[in-house]
């Protein structure tokens, strides 16, 4: 199995928009953890990333949604609108979908990775925010995959809600592996479609060998 890789890269006032957006995050976790996320405060932040605080509300709700990300300048996934393709599973299906997801997002460094858990953890109510944000994506894909489940017609209809939960919880393993990989290999610029190709195949194995 080869996950496919990001779609074309968007057009230049897309491009523009999420490089504000990063622009925002990356000053609100750096001064998070620089000082506290008391103390960073959004006119700060809008210095640090040189936009107005005008611009920064464009983006953002609070520092605290502009630490985690979560940026109102974007709709929610489209992972709604999956369809299976003839040829490739459920599993594939869904895995091209959050690589699209992921291929317009920028990662970012290590270091900055590092950062971000630190201002989490430092801060359990954004640590919570952020647990509910994957419960709320996670509950997104069971529902997505029990309608692929449903159209292909090939699981028993009582059998379809434990496949759909086994299905995403693989997909979870399957990317919490990959991340593993892009962090210790983060300097080959290997994409990240390769790296959950790879854990994909890795953890295929395992469960071949158990």
């Amino acid at each position: 199995m080869t996950i496919e890789s990001p779609s074309a890269p968007p057009g230049l006032r897309e491009r523009k928009k999420r490089e504000t957006a990063r622009a925002i995050e990356v000053a609100a976790v750096e001064l998070a953890a620089e000082q506290s996320l008391g103390e960073a405060t959004i006119e700060a932040i809008s210095a640090r990333a040189d936009v107005t605080s005008r611009t920064f509300f464009n983006y953002y709700a609070s520092k605290e949604d502009a630490v985690l990300g979560v940026s109102r300048a974007f709709p929610r996934s489209q992972f709604l609108e999956l369809t299976q393709r003839p040829g490739r599973s459920i599993v594939e299906t869904l895995l091209d979908g959050v690589v699209q997801e992921l291929g317009s997002i920028e990662l970012g460094t290590t270091d900055f990775q590092a950062k971000k858990r630190h201002v989490l953890l430092e801060n359990p109510h954004l640590l919570a925010r952020d647990f509910q944000t994957m419960g709320d994506i996670e509950a997104e894909l069971v529902a997505v995959t029990r309608r692929l489940l449903d159209e292909e017609g090939v699981v028993a209809p009582g059998e379809r809600d434990d496949r759909a939960w086994a299905v995403v919880t693989l997909m979870g393993a399957v990317l919490r592996l990959a991340m593993q990989r892009w962090s210790r290999d983060s300097g080959s610029g290997a994409p990240v479609a390769d790296h959950i190709t790879i854990a994909f195949r890795t953890l295929r194995a395992v469960a071949r060998d158990a």
